[in-house]
């Protein structure tokens, strides 16, 4: 593969702290790439290099940033949307946030009341392709899930999660060669980011990810860049082969480091014998042992830096902790949230709270904690249960307070759940934090030291019961194992809601499935559920087909693949459109009659700017409209050769 982008050289320091150091870093077309990393190291700070948000520092030799030519460009989608300075613009036409010059274009358009200059407007907005980017990027949202409704509502009543889809859908709709994805399934539920996947895989982009979804990481990227100790490390191959290769690396470096220790210890008696007979030391092998003291030092820092995490618990001795038993819970009586939910919690239980967003998890939670009570049904705790929620609102993180003044309160000493006591720097240090951090303001924080902090006022506690409410979201990889494996041998009990398959399924024993307003029991993590989740989406597509009159290219379909199995068999994301792109042609349709009916309605009997002006945007939706039904039948009759 050419070389698309050559980095040499790469340092960039904020004060002592040394982000890069005189690094390097190749892309070719058509790479794939996993950027991984602790918190902190420079991951977002990389991106925002290559997109040209961030100058390095000037070095010798001098850092070079080499294109393949200069018509070159490099998309980042961020972790967080601006908001703010685009609440003018609604979810249809959001993409143009990242478009200077067709947010201008469409500005100007709308100030403008001179219905030639308007017309000049959007004939330069669809030849800069504002159009077919717009109907692409539209696509993107239907496709997951956004409403005719919400295409129209202001972004700033959209969710977290909805928002998540528009920056989604605006990466997989930009034509930019070089696409920087910064953690983009933050926020979004499984059947989504499951999507997201079969949309990446099919993207012809060249793209980096940084991602702590492992499956995702594992399934999208064919080879991982390491941020590690200022230098970004490269390796061709799969996640799971660079955790192999991890272990061998590590594997060898304490290898070293043990022959090094005792030939140290040969030299340091030798050292020792020679002080009555000084003269007769060779000064070589004087200087062989203090290099041999360095070696030994460097091959230490080499290790990696591990969070020292330590959840605490009561001690409790009782085994069932929450029993709810023919529950149901509704507002007012009426609207129905949860309705049979039939659970216990036990001591050390591990469980995995999955369903979309909205379908009722946080009131599950709120019933558990008993902060909201039950409509019908009979609920049972232990005596005075110790319940601990950890989410990531960072409410708690005054960003004027330093860590020392958060977690100490005012002291130098704390005191921990299980009523034993920790020094602040100390017990701040088991998170990473140097005695320079924990002095500083959190506001100079980066996002990955403050989830790091935000762990450290959670741990301080010990509960009966912990919730994990997203836990993965914004931590690193290494942070999200080390939580894995703490967890795993954790002796009270924990619920996690969360959309990590892998951390689900390393930790969970038991999977709680929100669906239809009903909790359904599962034995075991995200995989045992994985197949009944396939079938429900599957059911979903089989009745969206029926109510576009599909019945009979479904039928056809379980035909020929029942009679030609050994053929080549339409991905999961064709038959995920093959299901509803009839009725979005419909809905195309509509949308077009509509555009049409207008203009022959359209008084032109006392023209003036305005009513030009109105005629002007009238045409551009109807033309518009025009482009998606046709764009849409183009893809109807290649998705027929699949299935007809």
């Amino acid at each position: 593969m050419s070389i698309l982008l050559t980095v040499k050289n790469l340092s960039l320091s904020y004060g002592e702290k040394v982000i890069f150091h005189q690094t390097d870093l190749i892309i070719r077309r058509g790479d794939r790439i996993g950027l991984i990393g602790l918190n902190g190291q420079g991951k977002s700070l990389l991106f925002r290099i290559l997109a040209g948000e961030v100058s390095p520092d000037q070095s010798t030799p001098a850092c070079a940033i080499d294109r393949s030519r200069e018509s070159f460009e490099t998309f980042l989608v961020p972790q967080s949307l601006n908001i703010t300075d685009f609440v003018h613009l609604t979810t249809e036409n959001y993409y143009l946030a990242f478009y200077p010059q067709l947010h201008q274009l469409y500005l100007e358009q709308l100030e403008e009341n001179d219905p030639v200059r308007q017309q000049q407007l959007l004939d330069q907005f669809e030849q800069a392709g504002g159009w077919e980017l717009q109907n692409s990027y539209v696509s993107y949202l239907k496709r997951f899930g956004l409403s005719t409704d919400q295409l129209n509502t202001p972004i700033i009543q959209l969710s977290g999660g909805e928002r998540r889809k528009m920056a989604l859908s605006v990466g997989l709709s930009c034509q930019a060669e070089l696409v920087l994805w910064d953690e983009p399934t933050n926020h979004l539920d499984i059947e989504t980011i499951e999507q997201f996947e079969e949309e990446l895989l099919n993207a012809s982009n060249t793209y980096m990810i940084i991602t702590h979804d492992r499956y995702l990481l594992n399934f999208t990227t064919h080879r991982i860049c390491h941020i590690e100790h200022g230098k970004i490390i490269s390796f061709a191959g799969r996640y799971l082969d660079y955790l192999d290769y991890q272990e061998e690396r590590e594997a060898e470096r304490r290898k070293n480091l043990e022959k090094l220790a005792n030939r140290h210890r040969r030299e340091l008696a030798w050292m020792r014998q020679g002080i009555k007979a000084r003269g007769t030391r060779s000064k070589k092998r004087v200087e062989v042992f203090h290099n041999i003291g360095s070696e030994i030092t460097k091959l230490k820092g080499s290790a990696k830096q591990v969070l020292d995490i330590n959840l605490l618990h009561s001690g409790r001795k009782s085994k069932s902790l929450v029993e709810i038993r023919d529950g149901a819970f509704s507002y007012d009586g009426e609207q129905m949230v949860l309705s049979k939910i039939n659970l216990g919690v036990k001591q050390k239980d591990k469980i995995a709270l999955i369903g979309g967003n909205g379908v009722g998890k946080t009131t599950l939670i709120n019933l558990i904690q008993k902060k909201m009570k039950l409509t019908s049904g009979k609920y049972k705790s232990a005596e005075q249960l110790r319940v601990v929620v950890f989410d990531q609102s960072r409410e708690q993180l005054d960003p004027n307070l330093t860590p020392l003044e958060l977690i100490g309160e005012g002291s130098d000493m704390i005191t921990l759940g299980d009523g034993s006591h920790r020094h602040v720097d100390s017990y701040l240090g088991k998170f990473l934090f140097t005695s320079d951090q924990v002095r500083r303001p959190i506001a100079t924080l980066s996002g990955g030291e403050c989830n790091r902090l935000q762990l450290a006022i959670f741990m301080k506690q010990a509960a009966d019961l912990w919730i994990f409410d997203e836990p993965t979201n914004d931590l690193d990889i290494e942070t999200i194992e080390l939580l894995e494996r703490e967890l795993i041998d954790y002796s009270s009990a924990v619920i996690i809601i969360g959309h990590d398959r892998a951390f689900l399924d390393r930790v969970c024993q038991t999977s709680w499935l929100i669906n239809q307003k009903e909790v359904e029991c599962f034995t075991g993590g995200y995989t045992q559920v994985a197949p009944y989740l396939e079938a429900l989406r599957l059911e979903r597509q089989l009745k969206l087909s029926q109510l576009a009159g599909s019945d009979k290219q479904v039928a056809t379909t379980d035909k020929k693949s029942s009679t030609k199995s050994d053929q080549r068999r339409p991905s999961n994301r064709q038959k995920l459109r093959w299901a509803v792109i009839e009725e979005e042609i419909m809905v195309a349709e509509e949308e077009l009659k509509a555009a049409e009916q207008l203009l022959a309605a359209f008084d032109f009997s006392c023209m003036g700017q305005a009513k030009q002006s109105e005629f002007n945007l009238l045409t551009g939706q109807k033309d518009s409209c025009a482009k998606q039904v046709e764009s849409l039948y183009q893809e109807w009759e290649e998705l027929s050769l699949w299935f007809q």
